[in-house]
Parts: structure tokens; sequence; C-alpha cells
């Protein structure tokens, strides 16, 4: 496990800004954020916010072409990515003109991800982390200022960006009150930060409460409830047919014996 507090969340988010701003991003410009849920990527969110710019998230496992097509789509002049995505990420820059850099966050979780190195002009995310907290100055962007373009799946055609606003990202800090969040509450998700679900039921309930927040790297349903019982998460997100999918598991001895108080479906099957 690896535990952030907050101070520190803080602190490599201003480290990130930083860098955005020495690399010229001005208010409104856009860069993508492509890698797992890593603390890295919502720390670059912060930075973004920090400095009035706009991040694009991409789901890791998005291929050269789609990839290729959001950043041309949407912009964006940077890229800040995990090295297991850096195969796709490296085709994709090969056709994307518009992307003048690359910064990649060594994870080791891939023994057969590509080297940094063996990537043309990529650079590591980790000289960025390890430089001391700077002092921003400047303005930070305003509420109404946009803050990500998140992009539909694209099954009736190209994907569409979507445009959202710092303010919602506040607002979606309050659905806690629609969740019925209590004070002790501990929110799991092991759904992609790519998406918006992530967010609005897990992260910005738990950053508007001060909560400690638990996120997987990936879902895996058949650790779930391991998961939740190791970290006394009393709450979970699902989406589609994830709920399906673990109603389906046989029963076991120790099913009740976990402390989940409400589970928040997007999709939820009506006989269940």
């Amino acid at each position: 496990a690896e535990v952030r507090p907050y101070g520190e969340l803080r602190g490599i988010g201003l480290r990130i800004a930083a860098e955005l701003r020495r690399r010229d991003l001005a208010r409104g410009d856009r860069f993508a954020v492509m890698m797992r849920n890593q603390p890295e990527l919502v720390e670059a969110v912060a930075a973004a916010s920090a400095t009035g710019t706009v991040f694009v998230p991409v789901d890791p496992r998005t291929r050269a072409d789609k990839l290729a097509f959001m950043l041309a789509d949407a912009g964006c002049r940077g890229l800040i990515c995990a090295d297991h995505s850096l195969a796709e990420v490296a085709e994709a820059w090969a056709s994307s003109p518009g992307l003048e850099w690359v910064l990649a966050l060594e994870t080791g979780e891939e023994l057969d991800a590509p080297a940094l190195d063996d990537v043309d002009g990529v650079e590591s995310l980790r000289a960025v982390l390890d430089g001391p907290v700077p002092s921003l100055g400047g303005a930070p962007a305003r509420g109404e200022d946009p803050l990500q373009i998140s992009y539909t799946s694209g099954t009736t055609g190209d994907p569409k960006g979507v445009v959202g606003s710092n303010a919602r990202f506040v607002l979606a800090g309050m659905t806690w009150l629609l969740f019925g969040y209590q004070p002790d509450e501990r929110p799991y998700t092991g759904l992609s930060m790519a998406h918006n679900n992530a967010w609005a039921v897990t992260l910005m309930p738990s950053l508007f409460l001060g909560l400690r927040a638990v996120m997987s790297r990936r879902f895996t349903k058949s650790r779930l409830w391991e998961v939740v019982r190791r970290y006394d998460c009393t709450t979970l997100s699902l989406v589609g047919g994830m709920a399906t999918a673990i109603y389906s598991d046989p029963a076991r001895p120790d099913d009740a014996d976990n402390p989940v108080r409400t589970v928040v479906s997007g999709g939820m099957p009506a006989a269940i």
C-alpha cells in the first residue's frame, strides 16, 4: 500500500504546477494524464487547478490511434503518463505534432514496461517530484475556469470532449450529502480515475470532508472483500456489470464479515 498524507499531496501538486509553468503552459492550456490510480494523477489535477490549466484524463489501456486523436482534438501540449503506457504513448507521439513533451512516472509495476531511455524525448516525472516545494505565486484557477476535458467512449463515432469546470469538481465534493457519508467514512474504489465516477463518488467527497479514501490501481473482483476488510472501507462504488459479477460469486461463510455500510452503483440491475 502507498499512503499519501494531505500535506504531501499538496506539496507534490505544487511541484508539478511549477513544472507546468516552467514549460510555459498558460491559463487554459491543455495537457493529458495517462496512468492508473497513482497518487501522482491526483496531484497532476491539483497542479492544473493551481495554474488554471486543463487536464485531459486518458484511460491507461487506450490504444495509440485513439490517444493520438484525443491529444490532437484537445490540443494537448504535454502528457504525463506512467511507464506501463509508454509503448502506446511513443506511437501516438509520432503522429501528434502538437505534443511538445512527455513526463513519465517510473512505477516498476510491469516487468516488460519500456525504459524511459527507450523513447526519445521522454523525461522522468520523478525528477520533478523530488525537488523542493516551490512558492508558486500567481492567481489560481477560478470556479468558472475549465479544469477537465473528459472524453466519451466514442461508441457512435469519434470520442467527444466534455468540458468540466473547477466549480464542477467542488460540487462533486458535496455528493457526500447525497450518499449520506459519515465523519468516519472510508470510501473505496477500484474504478479508474480516468473516468468521473471515481472522482464524484470517492475522491472529491473525501477531499471535501478530509476522509481517508482507499483506491486500488485497478478493480479486482476476486479481492474486493479482502481489500475492504483490510482497510476498513465503509462504502464502495460500482458501475455497469460489476454488481452482477459480484453477486454471481458463490456464497462464502464470511461474506457478511465486512465493514461496508453503503454501495453506490451506477446501473444496478433491478433484480439485485
